[in-house]
Protein backbone atom coordinates (compact mmCIF):
# COMPACT_ATOMS: atom_id res chain seq x y z
CA UNK A 1 0.00 0.00 0.00
CA UNK A 2 1.39 3.61 -0.71
CA UNK A 3 2.16 5.85 1.99
CA UNK A 4 0.68 9.56 1.90
CA UNK A 5 3.02 11.63 1.09
CA UNK A 6 3.77 14.18 4.42
CA UNK A 7 2.13 17.09 2.79
CA UNK A 8 -0.69 15.34 1.74
CA UNK A 9 -1.05 13.88 5.11
CA UNK A 10 -0.24 16.95 6.91
CA UNK A 11 -3.66 18.57 4.73
CA UNK A 12 -5.46 15.60 5.01
CA UNK A 13 -5.02 15.62 9.27
CA UNK A 14 -6.09 19.16 8.64
CA UNK A 15 -9.34 18.35 7.14
CA UNK A 16 -9.76 15.47 9.56
CA UNK A 17 -9.90 17.77 12.32
CA UNK A 18 -11.73 21.08 10.55
CA UNK A 19 -14.15 18.47 10.20
CA UNK A 20 -14.09 16.94 13.88
CA UNK A 21 -13.75 13.62 13.11
CA UNK A 22 -12.66 11.70 16.22
CA UNK A 23 -9.01 10.82 17.10
CA UNK A 24 -9.42 7.10 17.54
CA UNK A 25 -11.68 7.27 13.74
CA UNK A 26 -8.84 8.72 11.80
CA UNK A 27 -6.38 5.90 11.30
CA UNK A 28 -9.69 4.21 9.38
CA UNK A 29 -9.87 7.39 6.97
CA UNK A 30 -5.74 7.40 6.36
CA UNK A 31 -6.41 3.96 5.80
CA UNK A 32 -9.23 4.34 3.30
CA UNK A 33 -7.54 7.69 1.71
CA UNK A 34 -4.22 4.89 0.95
CA UNK A 35 -6.61 2.36 -0.63
CA UNK A 36 -8.27 4.81 -3.17
CA UNK A 37 -4.99 5.91 -3.88
CA UNK A 38 -3.66 2.69 -4.60
CA UNK A 39 -6.34 2.19 -6.67
CA UNK A 40 -5.93 4.94 -8.77
CA UNK A 41 -2.29 4.38 -9.29
CA UNK A 42 -3.06 0.70 -9.83
CA UNK A 43 -6.24 1.53 -12.74
CA UNK A 44 -4.90 4.65 -14.09
CA UNK A 45 -7.47 6.60 -12.81
CA UNK A 46 -6.87 10.58 -11.93
CA UNK A 47 -7.53 10.74 -8.16
CA UNK A 48 -9.36 14.34 -8.34
CA UNK A 49 -11.99 13.21 -10.88
CA UNK A 50 -14.98 11.98 -9.52
CA UNK A 51 -15.52 9.43 -11.77
CA UNK A 52 -12.43 7.88 -10.36
CA UNK A 53 -14.53 7.84 -6.88
CA UNK A 54 -17.21 5.96 -8.75
CA UNK A 55 -15.06 3.29 -10.01
CA UNK A 56 -13.31 3.17 -6.68
CA UNK A 57 -16.55 2.29 -5.18
CA UNK A 58 -17.94 0.14 -8.02
CA UNK A 59 -14.66 -2.17 -7.43
CA UNK A 60 -15.13 -2.08 -3.55
CA UNK A 61 -18.79 -3.21 -4.69
CA UNK A 62 -17.43 -6.03 -6.99
CA UNK A 63 -15.21 -7.55 -3.83
CA UNK A 64 -18.44 -7.92 -1.38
Amino acid sequence: MLHLPPELSARFDETLSRHAIPVYQQPHYRKWLRFYLDFCAKYGHAALERTSVRAFLRKLAEKG
